[in-house]
């Protein structure tokens, strides 16, 4: 359809094209706030990585039983790994 950008039809449907004219890429909006609220903590190891990910499933409606389970559980993971 030519009767709106291509970027404002991008972002209708949840997705965020990477040039306003002729984009080539489109990244989820869901990914693009997960990403932005990982580099407010990034840090070199997976604490801060789980830490970002709780918060983003927290705000989007998933809840963890106790403070530091996903870290736990992501560290015990990455270790075997």
């Amino acid at each position: 359809c030519q009767c709106q950008p291509a970027a404002t039809q991008l972002i209708q449907h949840g997705v965020f094209p990477c040039a306003p004219v002729w984009p080539s890429l489109a990244v989820s909006l869901d990914m693009l706030e997960f990403v932005a609220e990982l580099f407010v903590h990034v840090a070199p190891n997976e604490r801060a990585w789980a830490a970002t990910l709780e918060k983003y499933l927290n705000v989007h409606g998933y809840q963890f039983a106790a403070k530091d389970s996903l870290h736990c559980r992501f560290a015990n993971a990455l270790s075997h790994y």
